[in-house]
């Protein structure tokens, strides 16, 4: 493959354009279109946070939450630095009656929170804690 053949990076409107088309399908409750927008999404974006927390929603919204944990646990391996999908995991394992492994999910979104200080963020963890 020459370097004209090779594949160029999405760039930041492509990858905010399947955002909002994916976000738009669920909106309308076509999740599974939605899911396959937000599969894209991972694919050419992993490192972006929102694909994977939405994909893990439209697996949700389909009473998938054992895929959904598992998204959202890859998220964080993948990201380095998934917040928001630390505390969907926590939601979905405090449903579970897994309040330990839960609270320690909180915990490490309160961290990530607190590293890049995100205010908004931060209220996501305090309303997760105020439900514990």
């Amino acid at each position: 493959m020459t370097p004209a053949q090779a594949p160029r990076a999405p760039t930041a409107r492509a990858i905010e354009a399947l955002y909002a088309t994916g976000h738009w399908l669920l909106s309308q409750e076509r999740i599974a279109q939605a899911a396959v927008v937000f599969r894209a999404m991972i694919h050419v974006a992993p490192q972006d946070e929102r694909g994977w927390l939405a994909l893990g929603a439209c697996h949700e919204a389909r009473e998938q939450h054992s895929i959904a944990l598992e998204l959202y646990g890859a998220a964080a391996e993948v990201t380095r630095a998934a917040p928001r999908c630390h505390l969907a995991r926590a939601r979905i394992l405090r449903a579970r009656g897994l309040t330990v492994e839960a609270s320690e999910a909180i915990d490490y979104a309160a961290v990530l929170a607190e590293k890049i200080h995100d205010a908004d963020l931060q209220s996501l963890v305090d309303i997760e804690r105020s439900r514990a």
